[in-house]
C-alpha cells in the first residue's frame, strides 16, 4: 500500500481546511465577533496550515521519482481517512472557540459534514470549564456559526469535489472510478456519468452546486433574511444539512416565502445532480422521464396530502411552531407545514418548523418514520437508503411474483430502460440488508451506552445512519444529542460517516485480507 501517497492526499485535505477556516476570519471581523474569537480563528488557521504544508511537502513526489502507484485499496482508505481527518480538523474551532469537549466538538463536526445536522449544542451542553453553555446555540460567535453552517456546504460536495480532482495527481488508474463509487451515493448504473469524462462532469457539478447556493441565499435575503442568516441558510439548504443559525431552527422564520423556497431548493438538492448535468450539457429536461425522480416525486406529493389531511382533521387548534407558538388552522398553513417536514425528512435536510411528536397523530409518525428509509435520489447530497434501491427493491418482488405465475420467464428487471445486472441486483440486496443490520445494531447497542428508551435508540441510530438530524423521542425536532453519553456520541458519529460513505467504504477496511499485499 502506497503510504505516501495517503498521506499526501490527506495533508492537501488538511491545507483545504486550514483555507477554510481563513474565510471565517472576515466574517468575524464583519459581524463585530471579538478580538480574542479572531485571534483564536486565527490561530487555528495558521497552526493546521502549518502542520498540513509540513506533511505536504515530505509525502510529495519528487522530481526524479516515479509517478504514485495506487489501486483501489489507496482509494478506499484515502475516502475514509479523508472523512475521519475531515471531521478531527474541523471539530478544532469548536474546542479552541467554542469551549467544547472533543466528544461533543467530533460530533458537531461529523453531522456537519455528512449533512446530518444532529446537534448537541443547546443550554445543557457540557463545556471544557465545566461550566455550560448559558444561551445556547444562539449565544455562539457569528464566526463559529459561519464555520458551522460551511461544514455542512463542504461536506455536502466539497470533499466529493476535493477527493476527485485530486485523485489525477495521484495517477492512480482504475482507483479514480473506486472513488467516485464510493463517494457519490446511490446505486451506480451505465448512465450515471452524464459526460464522458468523470473530470467534467465534476466542473459541471461545481457549477451547479455554486448556481443553487447563490439563488438559495438571494431567495432568503429578500425573504426577510440578514445577509448572514441567508448565506448560512443556503450552506445548510443546498447541501441538505440542516444546521441553523436559530435555536428555533427555520421556525424561527415566519414568513410562507422563506418556507415554501425552502421546500423547493431541498427538493431540487435532493435530485440525482446527473439529471441537472445533463439539463446544461444536453439541454433537455429529463426530469419525468426518470423513474427514480418520478418515484420521489410521488412520495413527496403523497406524503404531503397524508400528513396535511390528518393534521386538518385531528389538529383543529393549531400545531406548535419550534419557537413555541402556535400555527393556526388553515389549509395553506397546514398544507406548507406538512410539505416542509415531509421535504425536510425526505431529503435528509433536517429544518423544522414544527415538532412532529407533539402534534399528538400516530399515523403521521408512522409516515414520518417511513420516509426516513428511502430518503433523497442517488446521486445528490441526501442520505439515506436512496429512493432507485427502494424501487428496485418493488421491481424485483413483482418480477419474482410474476416468476412463480410463469417459472419459465425470464427475470428482467429494467431502470429507465436499462437492464439491470444481476450482479448489480445482488449488491443492492446486500446494501439493504447490511443497512438494516447495522441499523438494529447500533439501535440495540445505544441502551447499552446511554439510558435512554428503545423509540428514542432506533430513531437515533436510523438518522444518524439516514444523515437525517431529527427523529422520535428523546431526539425530535425540539431536543438535541446532548444530553447522550460520550461513548454514544462518538458510536453516532462513526454512524453518520459509515452511512455517508454508504457503508461498504468503513466496512471494507476491516477486512484482513484488505491489508495484505
Amino acid at each position: 500500500m502506497n503510504k505516501r501517497a495517503i498521506f499526501y492526499l490527506c495533508s492537501l485535505l488538511l491545507l483545504v481546511m486550514g483555507c477554510a477556516m481563513v474565510t471565517a476570519i472576515p466574517v468575524a471581523w464583519a459581524m463585530k465577533d471579538s478580538m480574542r474569537v479572531i485571534f483564536r480563528f486565527s490561530l487555528c488557521a495558521f497552526v493546521v496550515c502549518s502542520i498540513s504544508s509540513f506533511i505536504f511537502f515530505k509525502s510529495r513526489r519528487r522530481k526524479d521519482e516515479p509517478e504514485f502507484k495506487t489501486g483501489s485499496r489507496e482509494g478506499f482508505l484515502s475516502v475514509f481517512l479523508s472523512w475521519m481527518v475531515a471531521s478531527l480538523v474541523g471539530a478544532i474551532p469548536f474546542m479552541v472557540i467554542g469551549g467544547m469537549r472533543l466528544p461533543d466538538a467530533f460530533f458537531e463536526t461529523a453531522s456537519g459534514l455528512t449533512t446530518t445536522g444532529a446537534s448537541v449544542i443547546d443550554t445543557s451542553t457540557v463545556l471544557l470549564s465545566g461550566g455550560k453553555l448559558e444561551g445556547g446555540l444562539e449565544s455562539l460567535p457569528y464566526s463559529l456559526l459561519f464555520w458551522r453552517s460551511f461544514l455542512n456546504w463542504f461536506g455536502g460536495i466539497g470533499i466529493v469535489v476535493f477527493v476527485l480532482l485530486i485523485i489525477p495527481l495521484l495517477n492512480p488508474g482504475q482507483s479514480g472510478q473506486q472513488l467516485y463509487n464510493a463517494e457519490v451515493p446511490g446505486l451506480k448504473t451505465s448512465s450515471d456519468q452524464a459526460t464522458p469524462r468523470l473530470v467534467s462532469s465534476i466542473r459541471i457539478i461545481i457549477v451547479v452546486y455554486l448556481m443553487f447556493t447563490m439563488l438559495s441565499t438571494f431567495c432568503y435575503y429578500i425573504g426577510g433574511m440578514t445577509f448572514f442568516d441567508a448565506v448560512c441558510h443556503a450552506f445548510s439548504t443546498v447541501s441538505t444539512g440542516g444546521f441553523s443559525t436559530k435555536a428555533a431552527s427555520f421556525g424561527y422564520y415566519k414568513s410562507p416565502f422563506l418556507q415554501w423556497a425552502c421546500i423547493i431548493f431541498m427538493l431540487l438538492s435532493a435530485c440525482n445532480f446527473t439529471l441537472i448535468v445533463r439539463l446544461f450539457v444536453s439541454r433537455s429536461f429529463q426530469y419525468f422521464k426518470d423513474e427514480e425522480f418520478k418515484f420521489f416525486f410521488a412520495l413527496v406529493v403523497v406524503s404531503t396530502l397524508i400528513i396535511g389531511a390528518l393534521m386538518y382533521v385531528q389538529c383543529s387548534g393549531g400545531v406548535p411552531s419550534t419557537d413555541g407558538e402556535n400555527i393556526p388552522r388553515t389549509v395553506e398553513s397546514y398544507l406548507r407545514t406538512a410539505a416542509f417536514q415531509v421535504s425536510s425528512l425526505v431529503t435528509t435536510t433536517g429544518f423544522t418548523t414544527s415538532d412532529y411528536t407533539m402534534w399528538g397523530i400516530p399515523a403521521a409518525l408512522v409516515v414520518l418514520f417511513l420516509l426516513m428509509f428511502p430518503c433523497g435520489c442517488g446521486g445528490s447530497t441526501a442520505g439515506g437508503m436512496k429512493c432507485v434501491r427502494v424501487l428496485l427493491v418493488f421491481k424485483l418482488v413483482f418480477s419474482e411474483i410474476r416468476h412463480c405465475v410463469f417459472p419459465r420467464a425470464m427475470t428482467d428487471i429494467r431502470l429507465n430502460g436499462e437492464r439491470m445486472e444481476s450482479s448489480v441486483i445482488s449488491k443492492m440486496m446486500a446494501f439493504l440488508f447490511l443497512y438494516l443490520i447495522i441499523f438494529m445494531f447500533v439501535g440495540a447497542l445505544l441502551p447499552f451506552l446511554c439510558d435512554m428508551d428503545i423509540t428514542t435508540a432506533f430513531s437515533a441510530s436510523l438518522t444518524c445512519l439516514s444523515n437525517i438530524g431529527p427523529g422520535l423521542g428523546d431526539v425530535s425536532p425540539s431536543s438535541t444529542f446532548s444530553w447522550m453519553s460520550d461513548s454514544a456520541k462518538y458510536l453516532l458519529s462513526f454512524t453518520m460517516i459509515a452511512g455517508r460513505l454508504e457503508l461498504y467504504t468503513c466496512l471494507v477496511i476491516l477486512l484482513p485480507s484488505f491489508w495484505k499485499r
